[in-house]
């Protein structure tokens, strides 16, 4: 967790796996993109309202706790309580003026706020100019899958890459909407705060998908 060297990393929605004598539950894990090897693994309780874990992997050793603390926001605390960020999510809207899904991470102690909307602007312009033609598309193929019998999906995803910004230091977090992979630059991010931040984000997409 030392390393400083940037890297990418994705997160897998795991069926949940309950642990033995206990309301814990394995839902999701973190990877390194360059293969299987698992970074981190994400623990939730059976009852509403408590905490996620992280703990590293392989040898599961705690790494945060994220808390909810009120509607879309969440406490990031240390093994030992020290707290490390508050986490909250503004949602997007169409009225009474378009804004897009903002994330914003509070680190504790300071005077940084790490800040990622949803999609880039140029990639929001791109899917509302060609939004009559693949609309006109989904239509068609859609009609045709029903008389073929054929159950493929033919929706399209709205622009869906977030870079977390800190002032004075650039992009800490970049999402790849396409490649869904997680780009970290921990010289400039606590690794357990772009984790949080990762598995939250992770889970709305997650949660509108469903």
């Amino acid at each position: 967790m030392h390393d400083t060297t940037p890297y990418a990393f994705r997160i897998s929605a795991d069926n949940p796996v309950p642990l033995p004598a206990s309301d814990r539950e394995l839902v999701s894990t973190v990877s390194h993109r360059s293969g299987n090897a698992p970074l981190a693994r994400v623990y939730a309780s059976r009852t509403a309202g408590r905490p996620l874990w992280i703990h590293t992997a392989p040898d599961d050793r705690p790494l945060c706790s994220l808390t909810p603390a009120g509607p879309d926001a969440h406490d990031v605390h240390a093994p030992d309580g020290t707290p490390l960020a508050r986490v909250t999510r503004r949602p997007g809207r169409l009225l009474p003026w378009p804004r897009r899904t903002r994330w914003t991470a509070r680190l504790a102690g300071q005077q940084v706020h790490i800040t990622g909307k949803a999609g880039t602007w140029y990639a929001w312009l791109l899917y509302v100019v060609t939004a009559p033609a693949w609309l006109l598309w989904v239509v068609c193929a859609t009609v045709y899958s029903f008389f073929d019998g054929s159950p493929d999906d033919f929706t399209f995803g709205r622009p869906a890459r977030v870079r977390w910004r800190a002032p004075g230091t650039g992009t800490v977090l970049d999402h790849r909407g396409l490649s869904r992979t997680y780009r970290h630059a921990p010289r400039h991010l606590d690794t357990r705060v772009a984790y949080a931040l990762a598995v939250l984000h992770h889970r709305d997409r997650e949660r509108i998908r469903a």
